[in-house]
């Protein structure tokens, strides 16, 4: 066990407080606590010196709730540490909060003897497993950032992905543009060149566009994907394109 102290915090009387409180300890610190004190204890904090240190955790966690850490420090002592007195309870209330105490997450772990599987059991995520330290928790990262990578190489060998054609990604760079009815697709392509210009570069000019569009929405046609129809235009026929409803 540590002897290492938790550091005191400036906050106002506890009357002063918000009602609620953003601060990542309030908020998810008592539940963790709660939790490791039911896998060791079950219904009821136990009365000796590894009990009330997880009693005393909980309030000093408590005391950092704003309005609300009174009262839910009041109903923690009534349910789970019943052997104490009335006048008991409220010494530690006061005490608690009086102190404002703020544990970091390593003191806390060795303070309380915390092992990695009641951590993991408990779903603890605010403070550590006993005995871990900085160092120990990078070098932990570290070993399962490289794992980490090594799978995604793994998966990557095993089972590479398809590539997709330069005429499919034009395909969908159309169909994503297109509205609900029919459009000419020389404005369906400019469009989705306008769009999504890099699926649609390569020689500059007209030629080159209309050629790009053409294969997007032939592939399109082939894929039931798309509609086509050709209506007449002001000089000449215009084909048209929309999303297939079939």
């Amino acid at each position: 066990m540590s002897t290492a102290t938790a550091r005191h915090v400036p906050v106002a009387e506890d009357r002063a407080l918000p009602h609620r409180t953003d601060h990542h300890v309030a908020r998810f610190r008592p539940r963790e606590l709660l939790r490791l004190m039911s896998i060791r204890y079950g219904r009821e904090i136990h009365a000796d010196e590894a009990g009330l240190r997880l009693r005393d955790r909980m309030l000093d966690a408590l005391a950092l709730s704003g309005s609300e850490g009174r009262r839910r420090a009041e109903n923690f002592l009534s349910l789970y540490c019943r052997w104490m007195t009335p006048s008991e309870r409220e010494s530690a209330i006061e005490a608690a909060f009086r102190d404002q105490r703020l544990w970091s997450a390593e003191a806390l772990g060795n303070d309380l003897d915390v092992t990695e599987a009641e951590r993991r059991r408990a779903r603890i995520l605010t403070f550590r497993a006993a005995g871990m330290t900085d160092d120990v928790m990078k070098a932990r990262r570290t070993a399962c950032n490289t794992a980490g990578r090594q799978k995604k190489r793994e998966e990557a060998r095993l089972y590479p992905k398809a590539k997709v054609s330069r005429v499919a990604q034009r395909l969908e760079a159309i169909v994503r543009i297109l509205p609900a009815d029919w459009v000419s697709i020389k404005t369906a392509g400019a469009e989705a060149k306008r769009q999504s210009p890099t699926h649609f570069a390569g020689k500059p000019g007209k030629k080159h566009l209309a050629a790009a569009v053409h294969d997007a929405v032939n592939l399109g046609l082939a894929q039931g994907r798309l509609e086509k129809r050709v209506v007449p235009g002001p000089k000449f026929q215009v084909a048209e394109i929309r999303r297939s409803r079939r």
